[in-house]
Formats: structure tokens, sequence, C-alpha cells
């Protein structure tokens, strides 16, 4: 079971004149990620730590027409 620990923050751009409604930790927690786990799964857990104030929302992934994976 191996884990890779790292500091963990979130960025908040919903208005990027105002950095005073959600001011970021000063010094980021730290979150073990699970090797086994995939990823998307984690990604919960990593939003309660920070208690980050936007919804938890997941990129779409689909191949182009050339058979290249490009975000939607």
């Amino acid at each position: 079971m191996a884990t890779l620990v790292c500091r963990v923050q979130f960025l908040d751009d919903t208005d990027p004149f105002n950095s005073t409604s959600f001011p970021e930790p000063s010094r980021p927690p730290q979150y073990s990620f699970r090797e086994e786990i995939p990823l998307i799964n984690q990604i919960a857990g990593v939003h309660r730590l920070l208690k980050a104030p936007h919804k938890v929302e997941t990129d779409h992934v689909s191949p182009d027409r050339l058979g290249q994976t490009v975000k939607a």
C-alpha cells in the first residue's frame, strides 16, 4: 500500500479581485493519497480537509477525433 503525502490547497478564483472572502491557509495541510484508490475517489476527502467553499466538480475526459485524450 503505497502513499504519496503532499500539501494541498485550493485557489478561490470565483472573484480574482477579492482575496478576503475565503483566505487561503498560510500553511497548506497534508493529505496522503493512496496509490490503490483512484484519484477521483479521493477528491472528496481533500475537499473536506480544505473546507473549500466550492462544489466538487469533475472534468470530463473524452477522446478527440484523432484518438488523443482531451478535456471537455
